[in-house]
């Protein structure tokens, strides 16, 4: 399916929308852009919406809850995940270290491996992989895989 176009390709950018996660993935392309104009996109992007996590020697070193929790222990209760663009101190835990982890950039895919029950995992050449699980019995989208080449978008839900 999907997995044979990114496999060598390299993982150029990630990021979140509100709790979504993003891969950008392979070469910079132009596309129109639906407000008009052109912009700049990867040939294939993922969006995740599902747990997810990337591994390097057994640490995790970015996960899917970092985004609900605080980079500062002592955050006050009336800390929000949902705000972007904040100094470390009052900022997620995704925001510090997907900023980490984004100096590493780019990240070649060297595999990507996918279950019956659409668990994906991607083994980076430098020793990083990336899982995905699932985590519902119900019928729900998982992530979403977008050819920007094509325009082919590929659902996979948790239970087909």
């Amino acid at each position: 399916m999907f997995e044979k176009k990114i496999e060598n390709k390299n993982l150029r950018k990630l990021g979140r929308a509100a709790d979504m996660l993003w891969l950008s993935i392979g070469e910079p392309i132009m596309i129109d852009w639906y407000k008009g104009g052109k912009r700049e996109v990867s040939e294939y992007a993922i969006h995740f919406q599902c747990p997810w996590r990337f591994v390097k020697n057994g640490e995790i070193l970015l996960a899917a809850h970092d985004i609900y929790n605080p980079f500062n222990e002592n955050a006050g209760k009336d800390w929000e995940w949902d705000i972007f663009g904040r100094e470390k101190e009052e900022s997620s835990i995704f925001d510090v270290r997907s900023q980490e982890l984004s100096e590493l950039l780019p990240l070649k895919i060297k595999s990507v491996n996918s279950t019956d029950t659409s668990d994906l995992h991607i083994d980076f050449e430098n020793g990083i992989c990336f899982d995905t699980f699932m985590a519902h019995s119900r019928k729900s989208e998982f992530f979403r895989f977008l050819d920007n080449t094509s325009d082919e978008q590929i659902v996979i839900f948790d239970v087909d």
